[in-house]
């Protein structure tokens, strides 16, 4: 399995004469049953933090997915526990 980052674009809430507020990362994915093609939002102290080391930003990545896949399911559950009633 394998996460290759493709891109990383920065966020600029305030304008572009302003520092950058976050980091959108691109990606693509191999080896994965479950496929994800959305970028990931990542805070400017993640990125900061992480931005020298790409094991860092993939486990970020990874870390944004679960989250995301979780919600899902639990959405699934709810939608699923309601067609019973």
């Amino acid at each position: 399995m394998r996460i290759t980052i493709t891109g990383i674009n920065f966020k600029y809430d305030g304008g572009f004469d302003k520092e950058y507020t976050g980091v959108d990362l691109n990606f693509i994915t191999s080896g994965f049953k479950f496929s994800h093609n959305q970028a990931v939002q990542i805070t400017k102290e993640q990125y900061e933090e992480s931005q020298n080391n790409n094991d860092a930003l993939r486990t970020l990545i990874v870390e944004k997915i679960l989250a995301d896949v979780n919600g899902y399911v639990e959405d699934l559950n709810e939608y699923k526990g309601s067609l019973s009633e």
